[in-house]
């Protein structure tokens, strides 16, 4: 995503560089970290900093808990492994440390010279559908953001069957009654690791703006909804997506019957068998054809109720919100089929699409000529994958 500063500066993030000294350790709540030392740009990189303790074991889909306090001081020099992921997308590149279960790591770039600075923070998350992606992929590095005067975060969070599993055991084993939303709630604990740590960073933790593109831009729109994470934020950026449409959460009885699904096809008997298994043969079964998608749910803990009815009833986070889409964020083809955009397959892929408001919609998407058709059909999609939920937040 290309971000005009004008637009940052508008929302208050951008400010001028710092003037003072600053060692290369940052004491956090939970030890001494020493990152790589000051760059050629003025910037200092921690990476690999745990912000919350490893979700293995009995962890996995548990929320996050807190990091154990360490002695010594802890090398943040090499990004931490990335989350339990298939190589599903093909732009992806990742400077990680392997992947594992072992992931809940973060990021930071900070150009302070010294802890006083309270500079403005920028926390990324990253797109991938909620089923890939990393805090390490060069397309995200905080370094040019943090020159600008930001302190920049990225965060890992999980994905996939490990990060959005519910189960009727996982809501009864649970203090909150909740179960899925893992990946969500790792973000939370990042927002939260952050507001504590940051100014160690030479960061300002009343000045937080959380931003991220496609499935990230999701999470911004969720983060600014949960109760957990609201309060913590002075500003959103959100490139692609919303929670209002793209990838919307389900009912907690709908997560539930997935995960159950799910069990059955591993023969676990419950939750203490699946825990078991390997992350290897968790993550190559969920990945099989038929195996069902893990939806975000309204679990009545990061979710008290629907996204939709905590924007409309405006109890979501009162902060400045930078947010739109791209030009095509879906093909015509996704409308019309494989064959050609025309005028003619466009009106019929419209009313098999919607029915009795299909002369609505051809009005709207209104063609003249099949070159339109193709531009028509075109936004079409696009609305109807992306566009139209991030319009909605930004309405809301």
């Amino acid at each position: 995503m290309k971000l005009d500063f004008r637009l940052l500066i508008a929302l208050g993030i951008l400010t001028g560089l710092p003037a003072f000294a600053a060692a290369d350790r940052v004491k956090t709540a939970n030890g001494t970290v020493e990152g790589t030392g000051r760059q050629p740009s003025g910037v200092r990189e921690f990476k690999g900093i745990p912000f919350a303790a490893p979700p293995v074991g009995d962890l996995r889909w548990a929320a996050p808990q807190p990091v154990k306090n360490w002695t010594g001081v802890k090398q943040t020099t090499q990004f931490g492994p990335r989350c339990m992921q298939q190589p599903i997308f093909g732009d992806m590149n990742f400077r990680s440390n392997g992947m594992g279960e072992d992931c809940l790591y973060l990021n930071v770039w900070t150009p302070a010279k010294s802890a006083g600075d309270k500079l403005p923070v920028l926390v990324y998350f990253f797109g991938g559908g909620f089923m890939a992606g990393d805090g390490s992929e060069p397309r995200y590095d905080g370094e040019s953001l943090a020159a600008k005067g930001i302190v920049t975060v990225t965060v890992n969070y999980r994905l996939g069957v490990f990060g959005f599993m519910a189960h009727p055991d996982l809501t009864k084993e649970s203090p909150h009654h909740a179960s899925g939303d893992y990946g969500l709630l790792d973000q939370s604990a990042a927002i939260h690791w952050v507001h504590e740590n940051i100014a160690g960073f030479g960061g300002n933790p009343a000045h937080i703006t959380i931003a991220g593109e496609s499935a990230g831009s999701i999470a911004v729109s969720a983060q600014m909804a949960s109760p957990l994470s609201r309060d913590l934020i002075a500003g959103a950026i959100g490139e692609s997506g919303s929670i209002l449409g793209t990838l919307p959460a389900v009912e907690l009885s709908k997560g539930e019957e997935q995960g159950a699904r799910f069990a059955t096809s591993m023969n676990a008997a419950g939750i203490s068998a699946l825990r078991a298994m390997p992350a290897a043969q968790i993550l190559e079964a969920a990945g099989k054809r038929g195996a069902p998608r893990f939806s975000i749910t309204v679990d009545g803990y990061f979710f008290p109720q629907q996204p939709l009815a905590i924007f409309t009833a405006g109890q979501q986070a009162h902060v400045p919100l930078l947010a739109g889409w791209n030009s095509e964020e879906m093909n015509a083809h996704a409308v019309v089929g494989p064959g050609e955009a025309t005028k003619e397959s466009l009106e019929t892929a419209i009313h098999k699409l919607y029915g009795e408001h299909a002369d609505e919609i051809v009005k709207q998407y209104a063609a003249a000529t099949n070159d339109d058709a193709l531009q028509a059909a075109t936004d079409l999609a696009s609305d109807r994958f992306i566009a139209f939920s991030t319009w909605k937040w930004i309405d809301l």
